[in-house]
């Protein structure tokens, strides 16, 4: 039997780890955009193709499109050195996988991006997102909805790592009256690929379904017990942020600056938008971090 194609950007990347295997246990083939062969020891053998080239490469994108059913886009930048980077990958690149989706006929367009994108004011990175947004669905064919998911974790990742790290020290410091939900990366997978199959259209906002955690519950599920936490001041926390994203200036890319800062002290990340339909999330918190957390062990990144 023919498998139909799903055409994907960003594949080889965290979520990409958890998306393509699910795609192909759900009857996909998948064709990949990137820059070198997959190293993932379990795809080997599976219906996937490479595409050789990169988000600039209008010739790569063309080629990734022709002939496909659906297209994901999952691609993006979460540090840049600055807001030129962010927008020429986030905002700039989506537009065009977007028009090379509807050039190709491709009938079905998923657009990952991020609840940040409801907060543009927060962060270059935010901002850049929502203009990804913004240029995916006016390029993009008719067929195209916009998932934004929360705060994504699950093996894996690099970027929850300081949470789990944190949540070890003897007290740890958390910024009060936050509100977050999060979701694990096979959810997220799960969302995405049932998005694949459902006509819906539009902007779609995806969590775990919990009611949102304060910071000492995400830090005492990244624990697995209970934890000393320090109250910060939103204002201190952000000054900190700008402290360290000074390491611009000798040539680094952190993660953590200003805009990451601003949006850790937001208020409320907790979805509000339209949800996806027919799609239900199958991992709570603290069954997700307590495997997240042995994975981290089980790598030696914790």
């Amino acid at each position: 039997m023919n498998r139909p194609t799903v055409a994907l950007t960003g594949g080889t990347g965290f979520i990409g780890g958890h998306l393509v295997p699910r795609l192909l246990d759900e009857g996909w083939s998948v064709r990949l955009l990137a820059r070198r062969p997959p190293a993932h020891a379990a795809w080997l053998g599976r219906p996937i193709a490479v595409v050789p080239g990169s988000l600039e490469d209008a010739a790569a994108l063309a080629h990734l499109a022709t002939g496909a059913d659906a297209l994901v886009h999952l691609a993006g930048l979460v540090r840049a050195r600055g807001r030129a980077a962010f927008f020429r990958v986030n905002a700039e690149a989506a537009g065009r996988v977007a028009a090379a989706a509807r050039d190709a006929g491709v009938r079905r367009a998923v657009l990952v991006s991020t609840l940040a994108a409801r907060e543009l004011e927060l962060s270059d990175y935010a901002a850049s997102k929502a203009a990804g947004e913004r240029a995916f669905l006016a390029a993009a064919p008719d067929g195209t909805l916009v998932l934004r998911p929360t705060a994504v974790y699950g093996p894996g990742d690099r970027a929850t790592l300081a949470i789990f790290r944190a949540a070890r020290l003897p007290v740890v410091p958390v910024v009060g009256s936050v509100r977050a939900s999060l979701v694990h990366a096979a959810d997220l997978a799960g969302a995405i690929a049932h998005a694949l199959r459902n006509p819906q259209t539009g902007t779609v906002e995806i969590d775990d379904g919990g009611p949102g955690y304060s910071w000492p519950a995400i830090m005492a599920a990244a624990a697995g017990r209970p934890v000393r936490c320090l109250a910060v001041p939103p204002a201190l926390f952000v000054t900190v942020g700008h402290g360290a994203g000074l390491a611009r200036l000798w040539g680094a890319t952190p993660f953590f600056g200003p805009g990451k800062a601003r949006e850790l002290v937001h208020r409320d990340w907790r979805p509000k938008g339209p949800a996806l339909e027919g799609w239900r999330p199958v991992i709570a918190l603290a069954e997700g971090f307590a495997a997240t957390a042995a994975w981290y062990r089980a790598s030696g990144w914790l």
